[in-house]
């Protein structure tokens, strides 16, 4: 009976300590830090990153392996429920996995969308089901689209999808209310021209969400470039932490911009990281998953476990309002 009370006890204190961590998570991210403190300058690696970073065009749909592209690897392994996202929050008990983008784009009856880098159609599918919005979705894989297509039936053509690469969009300006990259700006091949055509599409007052994993901010070591530099080789995705997006968002005149920056050992041991760790390297077999251990054990650990999960929060200014005309 003693052992069989400690180990229930055991098992609730477990649950309550895992929910109040990922709540906690949850609460740092939907209450972003004003960046007046970040992003008044980039380091050396950062500023090379984005010359020796850069994708290039014949990189377009490639993924993990030299011989597959996103959809050889996705395609035959996820469902309509599923999203492609290592979103860290919330996964407290009572909270859905998109609580947190809501809280933070404040979308209302009427607005208008762009998800850029939809992936599944989750956060688009949870957006539209809690709000009467438009919403257009930007894909480059067919098999997410036909996914989204599907799931996206019961909308009534309130949210679309468009099968494009997010380089070469070109949108009407200021016709978004907000927009959102949910761990998808990694792949652009030019950032400058990205965020101009971000702050063009929105409308004034509009919000641009940014969620992007790693980052070189607190990068110090030569061969810790070198270690991540390897990662990049391997995937394709540039990590582009908090300080550098900061930077450029600021010189296009978002203000005021406000982000959160999650360190690896918090992020890292979320069960929804975890299950997609499971899930990369012994079902989908990603040869990533092997480098990505490998480049871990050669990599400084203050590096590796300091290294940020980022959310970005920036808007278009409103224009100053109109001096009455004098009399």
């Amino acid at each position: 009976m003693d052992i069989a009370l400690i180990s229930a006890a055991t098992v609730v204190g477990l649950f309550a300590v895992y929910n109040l961590f990922h709540y906690m998570l949850f609460l740092l991210v939907t209450h972003p830090r004003d960046a007046g403190n970040i992003g008044h300058a980039l380091n050396e690696f950062e500023e090379r990153q984005l010359v020796e970073w850069t994708p290039k065009a014949e990189d377009f749909l490639k993924h993990d392996d030299e011989n597959r592209t996103y959809d050889d690897v996705f395609g035959r392994y996820r469902g309509e429920a599923d999203n492609y996202s290592t979103c860290v929050f919330p996964r407290a008990a009572f909270t859905q996995p998109y609580d947190a983008e809501c809280a933070l784009l404040e979308p209302a009856d009427g607005m208008r969308l762009l998800d850029l880098g939809c992936g599944s159609g989750a956060a688009a599918d949870y957006l539209a089901s809690r709000h009467s919005v438009e919403i257009v979705c930007v894909t480059n894989s067919t098999a997410q689209a036909e996914i989204c297509r599907r799931k996206f039936e019961k909308f009534d053509g309130r949210v679309r999808v468009v099968v494009a690469d997010f380089d070469g969009l070109d949108l009407p300006g200021e016709s978004f209310d907000a927009i959102y990259a949910l761990e998808s700006i990694g792949y652009t091949k030019d950032l400058e021209a990205w965020l101009a055509r971000c702050w063009r599409s929105l409308k004034p007052g509009g919000r641009l969400l940014i969620r992007s994993p790693g980052s070189l901010d607190h990068c110090r070591r030569e061969q810790d470039y070198r270690n991540v530099t390897a990662f990049f080789e391997n995937w394709r995705y540039n990590f582009l932490g908090a300080n550098l997006l900061v930077f450029k968002l600021r010189r296009l005149g978002f203000s005021p911009i406000r982000y959160r920056r999650l360190p690896f050992w918090a992020w890292g041991i979320t069960w929804n990281f975890i299950q997609h760790l499971l899930l990369w390297k012994f079902r989908l077999r990603m040869r990533t998953m092997v480098e990505l251990e490998s480049i871990i054990w050669r990599t400084s650990k203050i590096f590796v476990f300091g290294n940020a999960y980022n959310v970005v929060l920036a808007r278009k200014p409103l224009p100053p309002p109109s001096s009455a005309p004098m009399r």
